[in-house]
């Protein structure tokens, strides 16, 4: 009995270790699968609470810059965005610490922010994200077309330009070999024309008579102008002893550095002309008198033969037969076989020439002709423009000043209209967003913005123009709206009959030699563009008053008239504006014309002139220290927190491990930004 009591006693031993170990090993695997699971828990509770506590730290996004340019963007400034983002989130992990519950309970081990997109990153791309998401809900693809083909018209100029520059090209090759031609005039003859004056030199080439002084015998025509003109002719004296022979020497001496020129002068025509000999058909009957006229000019190396010549001998004592021998050398001294037509220079030379009138008034720029009250614009400017665009290195190219082709055809008589419209090719709805944005946040000449100050007041025009003052991009932008008006009017203009007409009879008058057809087409060609320069001058003035100018004009729509090229001044040309009518609904007005440019401009260019215009806004408006270009989008936050292990820290389980687990973390790395 006793034995069989002993044996029931060690089973129910064995029975009880067996249950223990087995509730062990239960109890541990019940608490490896919890704490995995708390574990899960844990890390799922990490990245929510970085990322709430990130979103946090985006709520604290500049309220100024919200109001007043709807932008979500975070000041890089004060505490670090890590203890901001640190502190959210010690709330969080304290919350779970005060609970009943505390297997959310962990430290905050490691927070840092490994990246930051600013607003000017990638060409400004952030700004452009946060306007699309603005302005995407209030514009639909279909405004974009209507616009677009509202603008169309516009964009045609480009095409009326390149014809025109390629007609002042073509005649431009023909016409400089007459002005060659009137250098060699000047040289040879004397005769200047010039400004629209005709004047005679007191030295020239053939300014010695060695027969009687008649017209005939230096090849040019007897008219009223040729007879005062004897009175520069020197006749010599056959009695060359007699003779001022010192006074005679100096005028050799002048005449044969005017020879020197002539020769030179005449070799230059002679190679131009053998550039373009035979290519314009419509002149040919010229092109044959300029090739008679250049082999005429092998004289000149005669002529000074027998000046040096001349010269050496004067310079002794004259024998009888040196005085011989000068009678003999100067009995081919040739004034008649250089032959200059200067039929009309009385009648119709020197007449003035618009682009003397145009040129006058040009210097004072385009402001104070075609706005009324010119000392009512804005004064305002600021001290460097593009800071953005420098900052990130991204300037680019100085915007083009359309002034400029005014004053090279002034000063140079080089036509260049065209590109002033430029091409709609690749605009899309990024760039019809941009462009609607910054009609609705910022002022222009035409529109005022109030209860928030402006650094500039003209600031659509600055984004266009990109230049340091209100006057400045003002300028800029007319100046652009008269590139684009010019074409049109020349196109009105050039089919009328009556004022080319009116055209060619004053290029005959400024040139005043009907023998330089070319001339006087090309000078014909350069009065029709400044015509319609100043007709443009008037529809830049009528779109300021807000009136209707229409976009392609018939020559009847017209209002300048060819005297009135000559009244270039701004009372005029204002005056003159009235007559349009006033504007309507479908007009093509000042608001178009910029917006228009706006669609040109580089992308980014325009989103880094914004971000100047928001800053220096920002900073005349009480935040001096404001600076967009620190202003942060979006952020990469990097974290790690320890938890305190639970169920792993039982000394059975950790028995069981092998090794004493008192904690863990868990590390995340997630990505925030406004949109």
């Amino acid at each position: 009995m006793q034995t069989r009591k002993r044996l029931l006693g060690s089973r129910r031993g064995s029975i009880t270790v067996f249950l223990s170990l087995s509730g062990i090993l239960i109890i541990a695997l019940l608490g490896t699968l919890v704490e995995t699971a708390r574990y899960t828990a844990c890390g799922n509770h990490t990245a929510r609470t970085i990322r709430t506590s990130a979103e946090a730290l985006l709520t604290e996004y500049s309220r100024p810059l919200y109001d007043h340019y709807g932008l979500f963007f975070l000041e890089d400034t004060g505490i670090p965005f890590e203890k901001v983002i640190a502190g959210y989130a010690s709330d969080t992990m304290e919350s779970a610490r005060a609970g009943t519950m505390d297997f959310l309970k962990g430290e905050i081990h490691q927070v840092s922010v490994a990246d930051k997109t600013y607003v000017g990153d990638q060409e400004a791309a952030p700004l452009q994200q946060e306007i699309r998401g603005l302005m995407g809900r209030r514009i639909t693809g279909d405004q974009l077309k209507k616009w677009l083909k509202r603008s169309s018209d516009a964009g045609d100029s480009d095409k009326k330009a390149e014809e025109i520059e390629e007609t002042v090209e073509n005649q431009r090759e023909m016409a400089e070999l007459d002005k060659q031609l009137l250098k060699l005039m000047k040289w040879i003859d004397g005769i200047t024309v010039s400004n629209g004056k005709i004047s005679c030199a007191g030295e020239f080439v053939k300014m010695f008579a060695v027969k009687e002084k008649k017209s005939q015998y230096f090849g040019v025509n007897e008219s009223g102008w040729g007879k005062k003109r004897k009175e520069k002719w020197d006749g010599i004296t056959r009695h060359w002893r007699q003779m001022d022979r010192k006074s005679f020497l100096a005028k050799i001496k002048k005449v044969i550095k005017l020879t020197d020129q002539a020769i030179k002068e005449a070799g230059q025509l002679e190679r131009a002309y053998n550039r373009c000999r035979g290519k314009n058909r419509e002149f040919a009957d010229h092109d044959k008198k300029m090739q008679q006229l250049i082999r005429q000019m092998s004289v000149l190396r005669g002529n000074r033969h027998i000046l040096t010549e001349t010269e050496k001998l004067l310079k002794e004592p004259l024998k009888e037969e040196g005085a011989d021998l000068l009678d003999q050398l100067w009995k081919d001294y040739d004034t008649e076989s250089i032959c200059f037509d200067y039929t009309g220079v009385e009648e119709q030379g020197g007449a003035d020439h618009p682009l003397e009138a145009l040129s006058t008034v040009w210097g004072d720029g385009i402001l104070n002709l075609v706005i009324c009250d010119p000392k009512k614009l804005s004064g305002a400017s600021v001290a460097k423009a593009d800071e953005s665009a420098m900052l990130y290195r991204e300037q680019g190219e100085t915007d083009e000043d359309y002034g400029e082709r005014i004053s090279e055809l002034t000063e140079k008589e080089k036509v260049s209209l065209s590109g002033a419209a430029g091409d709609l090719a690749k605009y899309g709805m990024d760039h019809f967003f941009l462009d609607r944005y910054i009609q609705d946040k910022f002022s222009s000449y035409e529109k005022t913005v109030s209860g928030w100050k402006r650094a500039l007041k003209y600031q659509w025009e600055y984004i266009v123009a990109g230049r340091s003052s209100d006057k400045k991009n003002l300028e800029a932008v007319l100046n652009r709206i008269l590139m684009i008006r010019t074409p049109v009017n020349f196109a009105a203009i050039y089919k009328d009959a009556a004022k080319k007409q009116q055209a060619y009879a004053a290029a005959a008058a400024v040139v005043g030699f009907t023998g330089m057809e070319p001339l006087i087409r090309f000078t014909q060609t350069m009065i029709l563009v400044v015509w319609s320069i100043v007709e443009a001058l008037v529809d830049v003035a009528g779109i300021l008053q807000g009136r209707d100018v229409p976009l392609l004009k018939k020559s009847a729509q017209i209002l300048t008239s060819f005297p009135q090229i000559f009244q270039l001044t701004g009372k005029a040309i204002t005056k003159r504006a009235g007559r349009f009518a006033a504007a309507g609904k479908k007009s093509f007005g000042y608001k178009d014309y910029l917006l228009l440019f706006l669609g040109m401009k580089e992308r980014k260019k325009k989103l880094y002139r914004v971000m100047d215009l928001i800053q220096w806004d920002m900073n005349k408006n009480g935040y001096e220290g404001f600076r967009l270009d620190r202003c942060v989008f979006s952020i990469k936050v990097s974290a790690s927190i320890v938890f305190p292990a639970r169920f792993f820290h039982m000394p059975v389980i950790g028995a069981m491990l092998g090794r004493d687990i008192r904690d863990y973390s868990y590390a995340c790395e997630i990505e925030k930004g406004y949109l």
